[in-house]
């Protein structure tokens, strides 16, 4: 669907003025403001804006009579909405920002459907573009999962006739500028940072497709969009995701959070911005890839715990282990740099690949009564994330039991000191891949 279309669909919700009588102390509505402002200016900002007004007041009334959490998520759009016109951003996402709220308002309000599992992702009629729904925020658009899908398409020997090209300009439609480069922003809180903010991954995944299609078929927009995105890797945060780390450059997955170093984001942008220069021969994207090559083969190891990947780290140390969806994406990335530029990523590549099949190593189980506080201390380690059960025995009878998730390293549990006589503790893992392991140890409560 065109923008002039869309804004043809936006017209139906019929604009509305701010009430008459309002009152003259009362502050105005930053969003009304901001397209009022986008009018005043004409061209195509005011062509943008003009339907706007019916379709923000129709989510307000939406958000007014919904319940629950159909409310909770039709008050969330209009909130990253009213966030983005406070800090004078709306007016230049006018766009990518009322067609969420189009989306958002047919679902909730005109369909009557409720609110999803986060992360479910979907399209609309006429339209190509993918939404994923995140709790809170509604339906947004998602850069990432889009140009995913476009170079997925690429793949194609016989990609249906125009469905590449119509697609891309879709999403043509909803970048912005950004800090004076093209940029396909998130429109929701996420990582501590407030809507409008840029994914070093979505950026690179964006920049193959759009670099891969023009190679393809020659159009110039294609590859004037791919380079002017170049800039998103060159600036410094928050408006770009480029910082130097003591190892050398890091490209952050997240444009508002330099603590968060995601480790499968960091070679996924790599490897996207090669095909890039690769198609383009960019020799700045050129010069970016070296620079982030040599800097991930210091990096990139340090994600390796020796047992499984995690899935980011911070300035100051390791973070969480990556889930069983994260763990062999982030191998397969490693496979391709293995492919591309050899050591080390060919043995972090195996070495993820081994972990899948290896279990939880659990070492270290120990017990201390103390009959002062009358419990009974329990400590063990565990090599990786996994599901943990450890139980308490006397004979077949099982007196305590204790089950929960687990990350790597060292654990307490405390349990309240138990009859005088002999036991056994039986800790027993299960890997994220299901791989079983267990240990036990006999102790007696005098």
């Amino acid at each position: 669907m065109g923008r002039l279309a869309v804004i043809c669909l936006l017209l139906l919700a019929a604009c509305s003025a701010v009430p008459a009588g309002a009152s003259a102390a009362k502050k105005p509505d930053p969003v009304l403001a901001t397209l009022s402002a986008l009018q005043a200016r004409g061209g195509q900002s005011a062509t943008d804006a003009t339907p706007g007004g019916g379709l923000y007041n129709k989510g307000k009334i939406a958000a007014r009579h919904l319940r629950g959490t159909s409310q909770s998520n039709m008050k969330g759009v209009l909130a990253n909405l009213t966030s983005l016109a406070q800090r004078h951003l709306l007016g230049g996402r006018a766009y990518p920002n009322f067609l969420i709220l189009q989306r958002n308002v047919d679902w909730f309000w005109a369909r009557k459907k409720g609110p999803m599992a986060y992360g479910t992702r979907t399209t609309f009629p006429g339209s190509q573009l993918i939404y994923e729904f995140y709790p809170g925020a509604g339906w947004q658009l998602q850069p990432l999962a889009n140009f995913g899908k476009i170079n997925g398409l690429l793949k194609l020997k016989h990609p249906k006739a125009g469905q590449l090209e119509s697609y891309a300009d879709e999403m043509l439609q909803t970048a912005v500028t950004r800090h004076g480069f093209m940029a396909f922003e998130y429109y929701f809180p996420w990582s501590g940072g407030a809507p409008g903010w840029v994914s070093g991954m979505a950026t690179a995944t964006g920049m193959q497709a759009f670099s891969t299609l023009a190679k393809r078929d020659g159009q110039t927009k294609y590859s004037d969009a791919a380079h002017s995105m170049l800039g998103v890797f060159q600036a410094a945060p928050p408006w770009g995701i480029k910082i130097d780390r003591p190892q050398g450059t890091f490209f952050l997955q997240y444009s508002q959070d330099e603590s968060l170093l995601v480790g499968n984001a960091y070679a996924q942008s790599i490897l996207g911005l090669d095909v890039y220069a690769t198609n383009s021969g960019d020799s700045t994207a050129a010069a970016l890839v070296n620079d982030g090559v040599a800097a991930a083969r210091r990096i990139l190891p340090l994600y390796d715990t020796g047992a499984w990947s995690l899935y980011y780290r911070t300035p100051s140390g390791p973070g969480h282990e990556s889930d069983l969806s994260y763990h062999p994406l982030f191998e397969s990335f490693l496979v391709e740099m293995c492919d591309r530029w050899q050591q080390p990523f060919c043995d972090e590549a195996d070495n993820f690949a081994r972990y899948e099949k290896e279990p939880v190593k659990l070492t270290a189980l120990r017990a201390r009564v103390d009959k002062k506080k009358k419990q009974l201390r329990v400590g063990f380690t565990i090599s990786k994330r996994g599901g943990v059960t450890m139980a308490l025995k006397r004979g077949n009878k099982t007196v305590y039991n204790f089950l929960s998730p687990l990350e790597r390293g060292p654990h307490k549990i405390n349990w309240p000191l138990p009859k005088k006589g002999d036991y056994q503790i039986v800790l027993r893992a299960k890997s994220l891949n299901g791989v079983s392991s267990n240990t036990t140890l006999d102790l007696s409560v005098p």
